[in-house]
């Protein structure tokens, strides 16, 4: 079996507005690893254009977050843009094609979901339990600033309440 492809090296989350989403993915432990900020090239110097499939002028801020200092460790990519300007892809379909939510594993559920509310996040639903794939799991889903599912796992030990 051919092995090219080694790892998720991160997954890309357009925003309307980057410093907005990058306090909402501090709040739940990211750190910024790279910031492609206005000292940098533009998106269009750098060569993305025919990359992305994107206009000749296209421009954007960015950053790479990370979960840990793990140089292997999956991005996070934020990118709002400022040439083409986007538009806002309505909220809450979970069903719809493409992109449904990302689901971030962490250590403790009922932590992060009252820290999320606390700041002004609003969860859809305390951590519930559910068993599922053969393990037992709390659960909850929150929008980030933009109306991206972001759904939190906490894997529970069997014979265990947590």
């Amino acid at each position: 079996m051919d092995r090219n492809s080694l790892q998720i090296f991160h997954v890309n989350l357009n925003c309307s507005d980057l410093d907005r989403s990058v306090m909402f993915y501090e709040l739940i432990g990211f750190s910024v690893v790279n910031d492609f900020g206005s000292d940098q090239q533009g998106f269009a110097e750098i060569g993305l254009p025919p990359i992305l499939r994107m206009p000749e002028d296209c421009d954007a801020r960015a950053v790479l977050m990370a979960l840990s200092d793990d140089p292997r460790a999956t991005r996070l990519d934020l990118i709002e843009w400022k040439r083409p300007e986007s538009e806002r892809v309505a909220k809450g379909d979970l069903a719809r094609i493409g992109f449904g939510r990302l689901c971030l594993k962490v250590r403790d559920c009922q932590e992060l979901h009252d820290k999320l509310a606390a700041a002004g996040h609003a969860p859809y639903s305390a951590p519930l339990e559910i068993v599922m794939g053969g393990t037992r799991q709390l659960v909850f889903c929150v929008d980030d600033p933009d109306g991206t599912v972001v759904e939190f796992m906490q894997f529970l030990k069997p014979g265990r309440d947590k």
